[in-house]
C-alpha cells in the first residue's frame, strides 16, 4: 500500500538533512587534503577549493583579487564553514563574519551618545537640594517631570533620589523599581515609622540615580494619618533621620491634590518646582496652590518658597499656548525657567517600557528639552551660590 505524500515528505525530510550535511563535511575534507597548491572548482553552487582560501581569512578583498582570484570566489571562501562543527550546526552561515566582540554599551552611555553632551558633569550643589514638584491638577508633567529631570542630572553626575508620594506609583513604574501591593514603600516610612534608607532602591539602568517607591497602600495613608501626633511632618522627620550627605537633589512626586501627602512634602522640602500645563485650566488651580504654599510656610516650614516653574505640553501650533506661557512669565519672572516642554509622543510612551525618555529615545524633542531645563536647574543653583 503507497504511503500518503505528506508521510514520505516527513520520511524523506532526514535523508535530505543527512545528505547536505555529508556533502558540507565532505567538502571541508576535500578543501584541506587539497592544501595551498591546488586549484579547481568545487560542486555546482559551492565554494571552490583554490589557493586564496588562507590569503582570504586575512589579507581584504582587494588584496585577493591583485593575487589572481576574482571576487566570486573570495567571497565564496569566505562563506565557507570553517570546521565540519560548524558544517553541521549552520549549513551555510558565513564563519568569517565572526570577530572580536564589542563593548558592550549601558543604556546610560548610549544615552549621553544621542544627546551629544560629552558626558561632562554639571555643576553640582555644595548640600542636598530637596525639592517639592507639586501642581494639584492632574495630568500636568508633575510625574514626567521629576522622572526625566532627576534621569537628566543623574546622567550628568548628580546623585539623585526620587521619592514617590503618589499612591498610583507612576514615577516608580517610569523608572522599573519594583512596588507591587506588599512591597516597602513610603507608606511604610509614613505610617509605621520604617526607615526610609530602608526602602530606597538604585534605578538598575542609570548610576547615581535611586528611587523610594509608592505602592497602592498609599492611598489610604491620608486617613490613616488623621490620629497621628504631628501628622503634617511625618515625612520631614523621615528625612531628618536619613543621610543624605551622599546625595545632591531629592525630587519628590506628589499626587495630584492638596491633602495630607502633599502637604508632608511641603513641609519636608525646602524649594517647589510647579509644572503649569501650557492651557487655560493649569491657570485656574495655580492661585489655590499657591495659597497653600504661603500657609505651609507661615505656619509649618518657613524656609519654603517656589524656587522653578517649568512649562510642560507646549504645542507652538496654538495661540493659547503662547498666552499661557507669556502670562507665567509675566507673572513669575525669572523663576520661570527659558525651556519649555513639547508635547512628544516619545515622553509618554517611555514609561510603558520602564524607563525615562532620557534613555528610551534620547534624540527626541522631549528628551532634549528636558535635559535643557535640568542643565538650567544645575546652572541657577550655581548662579545662586548653591554649588561647592
Amino acid at each position: 500500500m503507497a504511503q500518503p505524500a505528506d508521510e514520505r515528505a516527513a520520511n524523506e525530510l532526514p535523508t535530505r538533512v543527512r545528505q547536505a550535511v555529508s556533502a558540507a563535511v565532505s567538502r571541508e575534507t576535500e578543501d584541506r587534503a587539497a592544501g595551498d597548491g591546488a586549484a579547481g572548482a568545487g560542486p555546482v553552487g559551492g565554494p571552490s577549493a583554490d589557493s586564496a582560501a588562507p590569503a582570504t581569512a586575512i589579507a581584504p578583498a582587494g588584496r585577493a583579487a591583485a593575487d589572481g582570484t576574482n571576487g566570486q570566489v573570495a567571497a565564496a571562501t569566505a562563506a565557507r564553514p570553517a570546521t565540519a562543527g560548524a558544517a553541521a550546526g549552520q549549513i551555510g552561515a558565513p564563519a568569517a563574519a565572526r570577530g572580536p566582540a564589542r563593548p558592550s554599551v549601558t543604556p546610560a552611555e548610549a544615552a549621553l551618545a544621542a544627546l551629544g553632551s560629552g558626558g561632562r558633569e554639571w555643576p553640582r550643589p555644595r548640600s542636598c537640594r530637596m525639592m517639592t514638584i507639586a501642581n494639584q491638577k492632574g495630568g500636568v508633567g508633575k510625574t514626567t517631570s521629576a522622572v526625566n529631570l532627576a534621569a537628566s542630572l543623574a546622567l550628568h553626575g548628580a546623585r539623585v533620589l526620587v521619592v514617590d508620594l503618589d499612591p498610583q506609583g507612576n514615577a516608580s513604574t517610569a523608572l522599573d523599581v519594583e512596588h507591587r501591593a506588599g512591597t516597602a514603600s513610603v507608606y511604610n516610612v509614613l505610617v509605621e515609622d520604617q526607615p526610609l534608607a530602608g526602602i530606597v532602591r538604585p534605578v538598575a539602568d542609570i548610576p547615581g540615580l535611586y528611587c523610594a517607591p509608592a505602592t497602592i497602600d498609599l492611598a489610604g495613608a491620608e486617613i490613616e494619618l488623621v490620629p497621628l501626633v504631628a501628622r503634617e511632618a511625618r515625612l520631614g522627620r523621615a528625612f531628618a533621620d536619613y543621610d543624605a550627605s551622599n546625595l545632591d537633589y531629592i525630587l519628590i512626586d506628589c499626587p495630584p491634590s492638596l491633602g495630607l501627602l502633599t502637604v508632608n512634602a511641603l513641609v519636608a522640602a525646602a524649594e517647589v518646582l510647579i509644572p503649569i500645563q501650557c492651557e487655560y485650566y493649569a491657570l485656574e488651580g495655580l492661585e489655590q496652590l499657591l495659597r497653600t504654599i504661603d500657609l505651609v510656610k507661615s505656619h509649618l516650614n518657613p524656609a519654603l518658597y517656589v524656587s522653578t516653574i517649568l512649562l510642560t505640553m507646549y504645542d507652538g501650533r496654538t495661540r493659547l499656548a503662547s498666552q499661557v506661557a507669556e502670562e507665567v512669565r509675566e507673572h513669575f519672572g525669572d523663576v520661570v525657567l527659558s525651556t519649555v516642554i513639547p508635547r512628544s509622543v516619545r515622553v509618554s510612551e517611555a514609561p510603558s517600557y520602564g524607563q525615562s525618555v532620557m534613555t528610551y529615545d534620547p534624540g527626541s524633542s522631549g528628551a532634549q528639552a528636558y535635559l535643557e531645563a535640568a542643565r538650567e536647574v544645575a546652572d541657577r543653583a550655581a548662579e545662586l551660590g548653591q554649588t561647592g
